[in-house]
Formats: C-alpha cells, structure tokens, sequence
C-alpha cells in the first residue's frame, strides 16, 4: 500500500459568526486559541485502486458542502468521487458555516461565504499535497480505552430529558488507532477513531478552538511524528465528562488526557508483532533463547462500497414556512432584548429558540416533498482495516453494535462523514424525548436499518 498526507490550516478571521450554541450570548468570536485544520489522506493499493479520506476541524459540512469537497478532493488528487470520504470533528467552538447553526446571527455575517471559499481552497491544497507525497506504508491497528466519554442524556429533576451527563447512560470508551508506517516504521499517518462530542468548551467561550480532537492530533504527532487524523465516531449522545465550561484550559488539559492514551495505544499499534520462539537445545541454565518469527506483510487491499438508504421520514416535522417565520419573530425580540440591555438569561432563551425554530425550517426545506432521506452509507477498507460511516449523529449503541457486528477485527464507525442529516437515535431512547430525538426526522426502526445497511456495506469491502 501507498499513502500520503496533505494539511492546510483553516483558521478564520477573528469576528467571524460563531454559532455553535443556541443559549449562547455573544454572535461572533473574539480570538483565536490553536489553528484549525484540514488533513487529507490519500491511499493507493498494489492493483492501483485509491481512495482518500478528510478530517476537518469544523462542526458540520451540509450534504452539498460535503459533496463540493469530496469533487475538490478527487480533482486535486485523482481519486473517483464515489472513493473519497469527508468527515468533521463535529467542533462546536468554530466558525458558522450553514444556516442551522447561525442563521440567527446577523453580525459580521458577510464573513462567512468568503471564508468558506477558502475551506475549500485549503481542501484541495492539503488533497494535492497528500497525492504528491505517496510513499509505501503497512498498516497496524491497536485499541484502547479512554474515560472522557459520558452518556448526555440526563433526566432533570422535573422528569425532563435534557443535554447534560447521565454517568448510568449507554457509552463507549473505546479508542482506536490505525498506523500506516513507512518504511522506516515511522507512521505517515496516524488515525486515532473516538465517539464523543467536542463540547468542553460552552456557551460563553468565545474563542475558535480545535477542541479535544485538535488536541489529540497535535500529541500524537508530537509523539509518533507523521500527520495525525481524528475520526468522529457515534457521539450522538455522548458528550464529555466535564462539559460546557467557559477555560480554555479545560480542554486542552482534557485534549491531552486521550490523545496521551492515543500515543500510547499507537506505540503498542506498529505492524510489526515482534513474535517470539523459543529456540529449541539452546537453553541455558538460567537464560531461555528465542528468536523473532518474521513478520508476515500486512493486507495491503484497499476497497470502497456505499449503499444509498432511503430512511423512512417522519410525519410530523411541519411547515418550514411557519418555522421560519417563528425563528424571525424570535429573531426580533431576540435583537430587541438584546439592545435594551436585557438580562442574558433572557437573551440566551429568545437565542435558543430562535436557533432550534431556524434548525426546524431549515431541516423542513430540506426535506420537503421526501418520503425518506438518501442517506449515503459508505465504507473505505484500508488492509485490515474498515471504516465506515454516515452522515448524521448517531447514538453510541448504534456504532458499538456496527462494530460488534463486523467481519472486520478493527472497525471504525463514522458520524458526519458526507454530509449532515440530524441525530439518528436508538428507538428505546426515542419514549424519553428530549433535543436528539425532537430535532430527528426520522422513523422509528431507522436504528436497525442503518445497522443493516452498514453491515452490507462491510460485507461488500470483505
């Protein structure tokens, strides 16, 4: 096998719209902590087949953003479309960059179209970078675990659900690593796959940060060298075990936490076993003899399959119009209280309902006229290695059982990988209630038939 690795750095201008929360109070950033980045790896088989995955330090790529980025990856590095995957950390401490996160916001707001143009200007030159550089490399796999992980699905003292920690909640601390080593053992690419949502950091910070997933990269490349890549995995209700606080440090600190546990599990990760046999009528008294047993070369395969999944929609998402027209009336008596110097605490809440009423009319525009979503289900087999992925937030036993259930020893499961549809929850969660499952637009049952669907996908790259 061949890889190569391409970065660019995506930080944006400070005043940029920031829109990941709906309670914040501020509209747009004040500072910059750590760069933003997009790396791109890019592989190549013995037979020639290629394929090339992207980690991008952004909250959320619709389906047409994700779609213009996976085109701009496969011009600039000669892989099919249908063969590149694009994935974002699902950062909620970056820039606004489509309308569900902040179309509320209305300062500064001319900022955002062109600093998007230049995420894909970035896209293409960490693409290009990444064909240029490929060199032969094998690939080991190693997993771990990490206790930042929380079920976030809390019942409030009043019975309600509600976003918070649930530390009796499904989770998994899994922690996977995929090394692809030159030649020299040293990794040109590391890929370090975790489910949690990258909200450490909350509603009143206002700096753009990687987050925990900038973090982990930037430890484990300081420790193993190479470029690192974070894959995202089934967050959808799982959150970390300290959350929504204002310090920068806290995340940092927490960043640190895994991506150490990361570096160690890619240490224990190389290719290479290191078996060990004894050797036979060479014993002394006191000291056995052994000798390594060569290594056999890893798979070197690379496969791609995908499945288009029509998703049964549910029946009551509304009128997009009547949405709309809600969150403009929130809008204005947001801005209104804004300006006569209201409490925050009223601010935040005219904020939060402006924020879900425009995520409601924008989910309905979207799906006007559908019966069911196409939701692209897509796997990319490195060697030994499967990923596979979706472009919604799914809920941990979800991925866990996708995993559980695969042909493939080490399986890496995706959310927001393509694109973006909302959460995808489990139906016995959906009798609780609460945001994951009120913002949803799917059916009950959706749960099994993605797991379905994402077991023939891995079938089809076995």
């Amino acid at each position: 096998m061949r890889a190569g690795v391409g970065r660019a750095d995506i930080t944006p201008p400070v005043g940029i719209p920031a829109g990941g929360w709906g309670n914040q109070a501020h509209e747009v950033s004040e500072a910059n902590d750590l760069e933003l980045w997009v790396t791109v790896l890019v592989v190549s088989a013995p037979d020639g087949a290629r394929a090339a995955i992207a980690d991008i330090d952004l909250c959320i790529l619709d389906d047409g953003q994700s779609a213009r980025a996976r085109s701009v990856i496969a011009a600039a590095a000669d892989v099919p479309f249908d063969r590149v995957a694009v994935g974002t950390t699902h950062n909620h401490s970056v820039p606004v960059t489509l309308e569900l996160g902040g179309a509320w916001i209305r300062k500064n707001r001319e900022l955002v179209a062109p600093y998007l143009e230049t995420v894909f200007d970035a896209i293409g030159r960490a693409a290009a970078e990444a064909a240029a550089a490929m060199r032969p490399v094998r690939v080991g796999t190693g997993r771990g675990t990490s206790p930042l992980a929380v079920n976030r699905r809390m019942t409030t003292p009043d019975g309600r659900a509600a976003v918070g920690l649930n530390r009796e909640g499904a989770v998994d601390h899994t922690l996977t690593v995929v090394r692809l080593d030159g030649d020299d053992d040293v990794p040109v690419a590391t890929i370090v796959h975790y489910a949690c949502h990258p909200i450490i950091l909350g509603p009143d910070n206002t700096s753009v940060t990687p987050e925990y997933p900038g973090i982990v990269k930037r430890v484990v490349e300081a420790s193993l060298g190479g470029r690192c890549l974070f894959v995202q995995g089934a967050c959808g209700d799982v959150g970390p075990s300290e959350l929504f606080v204002p310090e920068l440090s806290s995340y940092r600190r927490l960043g640190a936490m895994i991506g150490h546990e990361a570096a160690a599990t890619a240490q224990r990760s190389s290719w290479r076993r290191h078996r060990l046999r004894l050797r036979q009528g060479e014993e002394s008294a006191w000291i056995a003899s052994f000798e390594y047993e060569p290594d056999s070369e890893p798979d070197a395969a690379i496969r791609v399959a995908h499945e288009v999944l029509p998703v049964p929609l549910r029946d009551d998402l509304g009128d997009a119009a009547t949405w709309r027209a809600e969150a403009e009336r929130c809008e204005e008596a947001a801005y209104a209280a804004r300006t006569a110097g209201a409490p925050h605490a009223e601010v935040r809440e005219l904020t939060v309902r402006t924020k879900f009423a425009r995520m409601r009319a924008e989910r309905g525009t979207a799906l006007e006229g559908l019966d069911a979503y196409p939701l692209l289900v897509q796997g990319i087999r490195l060697g030994p290695v499967a990923l596979v992925g979706v472009p919604v937030e799914l809920f941990s036993e979800i991925g866990a059982s996708i995993r559980d259930t695969s042909p493939f020893r080490t399986t890496l499961v995706a959310s927001y990988w393509n694109g973006y549809r909302n959460y995808l929850p489990t139906d016995a969660e959906r009798p609780r209630g609460g945001y994951e499952i009120d913002i949803s637009p799917f059916r009950p049952g959706a749960d099994a038939l993605v797991t379905a669907a994402a077991g023939r996908v891995l079938e089809a790259l076995r």
